[in-house]
């Protein structure tokens, strides 16, 4: 078998290519502690709506978007908020999702934030599930995710929240094996023989 230097990089290249397709994708990292309420409490999160006793986290079979609990979140006379603040990378890009349930009510609203630019906010957000997913980019080493809610006198209820790091790792490696792949074929002769 006869074989040119010109093509052995992109033989090895093939090689890495296959065995980064073959090796189990990594899950991205979830910064949100507790963001399921599968402790059954809101633990791990802060914010006013902690000392609301309209608010809290519950286990009912069926009703969770994730797991078997989430998160209720019930205000009175006030907007309350809940919120964690987060180790991000400055310049890093996250996923930021979650899943409301709303119940319709009128002078209601719902919004969230990250770092202080607002992803999504609604007056009286129409009655059922939404799942929610915004790209949000990071400006300094601590971010907070903040969820502003009112909804006097019903409830909204919150589960399913994550933020991730964008482009996960697996994603990253496998740009990078292309890019090595076109410069590999860029410096390769291109004139017959």
């Amino acid at each position: 078998m006869q074989l040119r230097f010109a093509t052995r990089p992109l033989a090895v290249l093939a090689a890495a290519t296959a065995l980064a397709l073959a090796l189990p994708a990594t899950a991205a990292t979830n910064l949100v502690s507790n963001g399921s309420f599968e402790d059954r409490s809101l633990a791990g999160w802060s914010g006013t709506v902690l000392s609301s006793p309209y608010s809290g986290a519950e286990c009912i079979s069926g009703t969770a978007a994730e797991g078997a609990c989430q998160a209720f979140l019930g205000t009175f006379g006030s907007t309350d908020t809940l919120s964690q603040t987060l180790a991000t990378t400055a310049g890093q890009a996250y996923a930021v999702r979650f899943v409301f349930t709303s119940d319709g009510s009128a002078l209601a609203s719902f919004a969230v934030s990250f770092g202080g630019q607002t992803l999504y906010s609604a007056s009286s957000p129409a009655a059922g599930m939404h799942a929610l997913s915004f790209t949000a980019t990071a400006a300094a080493s601590s971010t907070a995710l903040v969820f502003s809610v009112n909804n006097d006198p019903g409830y909204y209820t919150l589960d399913a929240v994550s933020v991730t790091a964008v482009p996960e790792p697996a994603t990253a490696a496998l740009m990078g094996l292309g890019l090595l792949g076109l410069a590999a074929w860029r410096r390769r002769p291109h004139g017959r023989r």
